[in-house]
């Protein structure tokens, strides 16, 4: 695996030069408004806000940087805003800046990590909506990290109901730099002269990501050179192919009038491939924060295509129930002589 870096590194100028050639073939950027790229200081983002705001300026479109503090690393912590905040007025940008003490936020049975991302994204996207209508939110997200996240499902047992990071999100979140190497970015940086700071709690692998960084992914690459670009690749295809089952889920639901969160009629399930009524269920009870694994997925399908009249079933803490005509998530409470 290159360590930390790409193969070849050109220079800075052929970077430049692919970040656009890239976001031109992809048409990641296209009917923008505006721009806001999140920025912590670190090598990823900073080389995201410095590559944003050359080609921003070639669009003529307004790009913000925004950084958040979790409250979580003391003095270490100001110093990255501070850091995200000149490298902002640096390149001539507007910055916006946000704190919160996510130890206080943090809910129930959400760990650290969780809690500041998600506290992270909902800040993130409130400015978006601030913003209006067609502004983008970019974030780092690299090559490496595509990778990443594919080990992550699979420990997790949700390989196949999770896709890879996705390029462009339907709330107008966008990762500009996936398909480059944070290895090529760094060198990026470094012939610019542009300093980056590292966060030390990266190197910390009580985290899961950071065990799948700094272990795993250098092991595999090691022994199979070029599986991080093909775990990215494997990734691209594999959320491409549960947006094309996404979106038989959402047509079925649509034709039947009902929401992703149901009450479901039996025949919408019926008309479905077991895939994507699968992809349903999943979905449907992923917005209660907790995935079904995929044997009670199966024994439910299993059940419906049986005919069995009714039945209820334990379903990622919650129940499904299923009458002659209906299917239906219930909180376990209502399910209580």
């Amino acid at each position: 695996m290159p360590n930390d870096s790409s193969p070849g590194s050109p220079g800075p100028g052929f970077l430049r030069d692919a970040f656009s050639r890239h976001l031109a073939a992809s048409g990641l950027l296209d009917g923008a408004t505006a721009l806001v790229a999140s920025c912590s200081g670190g090598g990823d983002s900073t080389a995201l806000l410095v590559l944003l705001a050359g080609e921003a300026k070639r669009r003529g479109i307004p790009l913000l940087g925004f950084h958040v503090d979790h409250q979580l690393r003391g003095a270490e912590g100001h110093r990255d805003a501070r850091a995200a905040a000149d490298l902002a007025a640096a390149l001539g940008l507007s910055f916006v800046f946000r704190s919160f003490p996510v130890r206080e936020l943090r809910r129930s049975g959400e760990s650290l990590e969780s809690a500041a991302r998600r506290l992270r994204y909902e800040s993130l996207l409130a400015l978006g909506r601030d913003l209006g209508p067609g502004t983008l939110l970019a974030t780092g997200h690299t090559l490496e990290d595509q990778a990443e996240t594919v080990l992550l499902h699979l420990e997790r047992r949700l390989g196949r109901s999770r896709g890879g990071v996705r390029a462009r999100r339907s709330d107008g979140v966008v990762r500009p730099l996936l398909p480059f190497w944070r290895g090529e970015l760094r060198d990026f940086l470094r012939a610019e002269g542009i300093p980056w700071r590292e966060d030390a709690s990266n190197a910390d692998e009580r985290f899961a990501r950071n065990r799948v960084r700094h272990r795993v992914l250098p092991g595999l690459e090691t022994r199979w050179p070029g599986v991080t670009a093909r775990l990215g690749r494997a990734a691209e295809a594999l959320t491409r192919r549960l947006d094309g089952i996404d979106a038989r889920v959402d047509g079925a639901l649509a034709s039947h009038a009902v929401p992703l969160e149901g009450p479901w009629p039996r025949a919408l399930l019926a008309g479905l491939d077991r895939e994507s009524a699968g992809r349903l269920l999943v979905r449907a009870a992923g917005g209660n924060g907790r995935r079904p694994g995929r044997a009670q997925v199966d024994r439910v399908l299993e059940r419906l295509a049986a005919g069995e009249p009714a039945f209820r079933e334990a379903f990622a803490g919650r129940r499904i129930a299923v009458d002659r005509l209906t299917v239906r998530l219930t909180p376990p409470a209502r399910l209580l002589p």
